[in-house]
Formats: C-alpha cells, sequence, structure tokens
C-alpha cells in the first residue's frame, strides 16, 4: 500500500466510495483548502495579524481554545526549559 501512486488511490477511493474518481478528486482540492485555509486563520491569530474574536468567527470557539492552550503549553515548557 505504501507504494501505491496517487492515481491507484484515487481508484481505490472511488471503488470503496462508488463514486467517480473525479469526485474523488474534487473532495480531496476541497478537503486540502479546508486544511490550508484553516491553518492559514491560525497562523494569522498566532501572529496577532487576528483578534481572537475574528479567528473564532473564522474557527469556532473550540478551535481557537485547543489553539490557546497549545500554545500556553508551549511557552510554559519553553518558560521551564529556560530555567532548568
Amino acid at each position: 500500500m505504501a507504494t501505491d501512486s496517487v492515481s491507484d488511490r484515487v481508484r481505490e477511493l472511488a471503488q470503496h466510495l462508488g463514486i467517480d474518481e473525479s469526485e474523488v478528486i474534487q473532495q480531496a482540492v476541497e478537503t486540502g483548502v479546508e486544511t490550508l485555509y484553516r491553518d492559514m486563520i491560525i497562523s494569522q491569530y498566532l501572529d496577532g495579524d487576528l483578534t481572537r474574536e475574528e479567528a473564532v468567527d473564522e474557527l469556532g470557539a473550540d478551535v481557537v481554545d485547543q489553539v490557546d492552550s497549545a500554545r500556553d503549553a508551549i511557552e510554559e515548557d519553553v518558560e521551564w526549559g529556560l530555567h532548568a
């Protein structure tokens, strides 16, 4: 399976899902764009280019809460590392 080409995987997904290969590709592009967009919004929020409220509007409160928690944990680890 690790050596399957992309077209083999598209074909296998299409067969498994009972849809055309073109629909598999369309779904893959949409999923990829959504992931890239989400990552961009998170990056803009962490860089201070978006307010928390703007990030919540785009991503939802749960996602922004997770981002805040991850950032806080990293900052605590760095602080601990600097004083250890």
